[in-house]
């Protein structure tokens, strides 16, 4: 198993994977929609997207974004979303993800990683705080939704 870097030719099987990822959370099939946002953000430049390979099957990936902190004049990444598929689940290949994502971080001199996730995700809470994720206990997210 490796994590590699995705490339534009990558992206049509990734948006498969993307896909699922997406049902996962609710949203309803749509393959072409996955890829056109997955193009879009390889087009853009504005994220970093890793994928984890098992025997050339994609089995899971990460996306960062980077952002910027105002009070540090420093750059970060938001760890926005991290998925493995169902079958290659505990086998370490979440952990690989994160750890290639704090690795290109640390290269890319960032102040840190961030990331938010369901209240009631335990089993990433755990890992996350495995590898090293300090919980937040200081702010609280609002979102003001637009759509």
């Amino acid at each position: 198993m490796i994590v590699k870097r995705a490339a534009k030719e990558d992206l049509h099987q990734l948006a498969v994977l993307f896909d699922e990822y997406r049902q996962f959370y609710g949203a309803s099939s749509n393959v072409a929609q996955s890829y056109q946002f997955l193009n879009h953000r390889f087009e853009n430049k504005d994220s970093v997207i890793f994928i984890h390979v098992k025997d050339e099957i994609f089995t899971g990936f990460v996306l960062l974004y980077q952002a910027f902190s105002s009070v540090s004049c420093e750059t970060y990444y938001i760890l926005d979303d991290v998925y493995v598929t169902p079958s290659f689940r505990k086998q370490g290949s979440a952990k690989q993800l994160i750890d290639t994502a704090i690795l290109f971080a640390r290269h890319e001199n960032a102040q840190r990683i961030s990331l938010e996730t369901q209240r009631n995700n335990y089993q990433s809470h755990q890992l996350y705080e495995k590898m090293g994720f300090i919980h937040d206990d200081e702010f609280k997210t609002f979102h003001c939704f637009l759509k």
